[in-house]
């Protein structure tokens, strides 16, 4: 009888050894199809389905080698469930809370958005659970809940909302060409052209803030210098008061004289030139 007992028993073990054998080999040689989640899930069961297997741990073998199918015929299955598994209750709130994090981050679009990331972290839980339950191998524990962890980080990472991206800073406004405004010859009076410009002139300088406005008096060379040196800052005073009867702050407005000197048009000494009675007008930045 004792003879029989062990054929019997080792035939026993014989059949169960080469059907996990068979399970494992099915899902080696499995062609996953699917979702990039689904065939990342395939790769890490298979991986438990083998550690398992080299430690003669046939049934959970079976278990992840099963779940290798399924995830190769493109199925996202779910990790382990707790209650499945007969486990201290020292460890039931960890591991509780962790299946509630990657559960919470699977309803949140992981598998689509972090597939690899998000299938590692389910291998790693089910790793988990399944070495805590045994409870007897601490390293393997370790590194499967540190596994866990640092998948479930990238995971989290993939899943935080994107900071708005700032808003383009705002083109620098450009300046204007300067302005000319022109006088009539031996007069610092603005003629109703010159009105309208210094209106048209005092609406930009509103709309776009410069620093400052720089007034330029010009003359041309008829008649004494001296005298067109004075008769040009009459011009630059008078353009200037018109722009703050416009509304513009007098702060702003820088007054030059420059009589003579640089002509829009080089003449000789004694020439009456329409284009150099003048007075520029230059906004700056």
């Amino acid at each position: 009888m004792q003879g029989l007992k062990f054929i019997l028993v080792a035939g026993v073990a014989s059949v169960t050894l080469s059907a996990c054998a068979d399970l494992y080999k099915d899902a080696s040689n499995a062609e996953p199809t699917g979702s990039s989640f689904t065939r990342e899930l395939y790769k890490g069961y298979v991986g438990l389905a083998g550690d398992e297997r080299a430690e003669q741990d046939w049934t959970d073998s079976d278990l992840f080698a099963n779940k290798a199918l399924a995830a190769a015929d493109g199925n996202a299955v779910a990790p382990e469930e707790l209650a499945n598994w007969d486990l201290d209750a020292a460890f039931i709130d960890e591991l509780g809370s962790a299946r509630g994090r990657l559960m919470n981050a699977l309803n949140n679009g992981a598998a689509d958005q972090a597939p690899t990331s998000a299938a590692h972290a389910q291998v790693m839980f089910d790793c988990w659970i399944q070495e805590q339950e045994e409870n007897i191998q601490p390293d393997h524990i370790a590194g499967c809940r540190d596994g866990f962890l640092a998948a479930m980080e990238k995971v989290d990472a993939a899943l935080a909302p994107k900071a708005a991206a700032p808003a383009p800073a705002p083109a620098p406004v450009a300046m204007p060409d300067p302005y000319f405004i022109y006088f009539d010859f031996n007069s610092a009076d603005l003629t109703d052209d010159a009105q309208v410009e210094t209106s048209v002139i005092a609406a930009t300088i509103q709309k776009l803030s410069p620093s400052k406005v720089i007034v330029a008096g010009h003359a041309d060379t008829s008649g004494d210098a001296d005298y067109n040196q004075t008769l040009a800052g009459k011009r630059a005073a008078a353009v200037a008061a018109a722009l703050t009867g416009h509304g513009v702050s007098a702060d702003h407005i820088q007054s030059h004289v420059l009589g003579e000197n640089a002509p829009a048009v080089n003449t000789g000494d004694g020439v009456a030139e329409v284009k150099n009675r003048r007075v520029v007008v230059t906004l700056v930045k």
